[in-house]
């Protein structure tokens, strides 16, 4: 006989080993009842609606419509990768942009969505690589 407890999770109401729940001392057994995986789904979904005003939908029409990628068409993450592509917005409005893997999101906070920052540093880098050859 096991003593692996099992728990039934309250958003899929599937019966799983314990250790497929986060300790949470508050909660019955001391597990959360929601399974890692739901709760997985319960935050991205929680994060969207609070923090872009997006539903579920949304995101995946908006990554459909990327093809799966970065939505820097010049960028190759996500082709062959498991990936993560971020919401991008802009920090004034809190109008959503796209969805960008984290090199594009970050570099495009590092230039303050300014594409004069943006043609500078791109006039730069031809500057500067053409010094290599």
């Amino acid at each position: 006989m096991s003593n692996v407890v099992k728990i039934r999770c309250t958003i899929c109401e599937t019966v799983k080993d314990e250790s497929a729940f986060h300790i949470k001392s508050s909660s019955h057994l001391g597990k959360d009842r929601r399974c890692k995986p739901c709760k997985a789904i319960i935050r991205h979904e929680y994060h969207l609606k609070s923090e872009y005003n997006l539903t579920v939908e949304e995101y995946d029409n908006m990554l459909k419509q990327q093809g799966g990628t970065c939505a820097n068409e010049f960028c190759e993450y996500g082709k062959d990768d498991d990936h993560k592509l971020f919401v991008d917005h802009c920090h004034e409005t809190g109008t959503v942009r796209g969805l960008l893997c984290h090199w594009c999101n970050s570099a495009e906070g590092y230039l303050k969505s300014s594409p004069e920052v943006a043609q500078g540093l791109m006039n730069y880098m031809k500057k500067h690589n053409n010094e290599r050859s």
